[in-house]
């Protein structure tokens, strides 16, 4: 996780003692920030890949968090879950590549990234709905949802309802391009949340804000979020040159 958007997260939220669920959490550098940024965070870590839940495991020991080696889905039950291998020939990095493992058929993934491969045979993992999973827990209200699920991301939010009506915040990875069979663009993952307004863009991330919890109820009366902390600087400019042609062309109609 890059540093600012950990930043970010801290200013959005300001307090803490946040209630995070980390759904993609595969070997724990990201469980181990979240926990290093905020001192009392109930941090829940979901990972289904049997290689990455072990290392996660060895890794962050730490009574603030809790691993759940399951998969976030629509239903409970089991699914074939697809295990990433190779190496990671851009960064030179020899050791097994765990981060794409998906619920989902990998498709142009295959194309954009061929030094990642993945296993011939699947293996099961159990699935749960994040409803079902939040109906048994003592909690009244999720501050952020970070989820990474590798194309899963219709399974995730089609069985997250209740929860992501109790949730502050969500963020999420979002290709455009089918990296997996049936991934959803960032425009139908918009169609999905319609109570949800996206705030920020993190290159292929997106974070978006419950627009039904009252701004007093995120505590966001002292901060202060810089527009380039929530999007890259391309698209600041994309926004203000939209907003500036808009007034120019508002005040030639009133001319």
């Amino acid at each position: 996780m890059r540093k600012k958007t950990l930043q970010t997260f801290r200013k959005l939220l300001q307090k803490n003692n946040p209630v995070i669920l980390e759904i993609g959490a595969c070997t724990g550098e990201d469980s181990l920030a979240f926990l290093g940024e905020f001192s009392d965070i109930q941090l829940h870590c979901f990972e289904p890949d049997p290689r990455s839940g072990k290392i996660h495991q060895n890794t962050v020991k730490d009574a603030r968090c809790q691993l759940h080696q399951i998969a976030i889905s629509d239903v409970d039950g089991e699914a074939e879950f697809h295990l990433s291998t190779g190496s990671n020939e851009e960064t030179g990095d020899p050791s097994e590549w765990l981060q794409s493992s998906s619920l989902k058929t990998p498709k142009n993934h295959l194309n954009v990234y061929p030094w990642c491969k993945f296993k011939e045979n699947t293996v099961k993992v159990p699935t749960r709905s994040l409803d079902s999973w939040f109906a048994e827990q003592d909690i009244d209200q999720i501050d952020l949802i970070w989820a990474d699920v590798q194309g899963a991301e219709e399974n995730l939010i089609k069985g997250a309802v209740k929860t992501l009506s109790q949730t502050k915040y969500f963020y999420t990875e979002f290709e455009d391009g089918e990296f997996y069979e049936g991934q959803l663009t960032l425009q139908q993952i918009k169609t999905l949340l319609p109570k949800f307004k996206v705030i920020g863009l993190f290159y292929n991330n997106v974070l978006f804000k419950n627009t039904e919890i009252p701004d007093s109820a995120l505590n966001t009366t002292d901060q202060i979020v810089w527009p380039w902390e929530l999007f890259p600087p391309r698209v600041v400019l994309q926004l203000v040159t939209k907003r500036v042609k808009s007034k120019v062309k508002s005040l030639i109609g009133k001319a």
